[in-house]
C-alpha cells in the first residue's frame, strides 16, 4: 500500500481518548484514517493500525492500545 493512496473514512478526534462520548469511539472502529487531538496520526495499514505521529500527549499510543484485538 503506498501512503497517498485513498484511505476510506477518517476520523478527526476533538479530546482524548478518555473524555470521548461512546459514538465517537464507536466511529474509531470503521476509520482507516485517524486524527487525534494532540496532532498525532494514525493510518490503517495492510489491516493493522500504525501510530504515524504521537502527538504531544501520546494520545496516538492510548487509541492504538484500544484498537489492538486482543490475542
Amino acid at each position: 500500500m503506498r501512503y497517498d493512496e485513498p484511505r476510506g473514512d477518517w476520523v478527526s478526534l476533538p479530546k482524548p481518548w478518555l473524555e470521548l462520548r461512546q459514538h465517537l469511539r464507536d466511529a474509531v472502529f470503521n476509520a482507516g484514517e485517524i486524527h487525534t487531538y494532540d496532532g498525532g496520526h494514525l493510518l490503517l495499514v495492510d489491516g493493522l493500525w500504525e501510530v504515524m505521529v504521537s502527538g504531544y500527549h501520546n494520545d496516538a499510543d492510548v487509541v492504538l492500545n484500544v484498537l489492538r484485538k486482543p490475542n
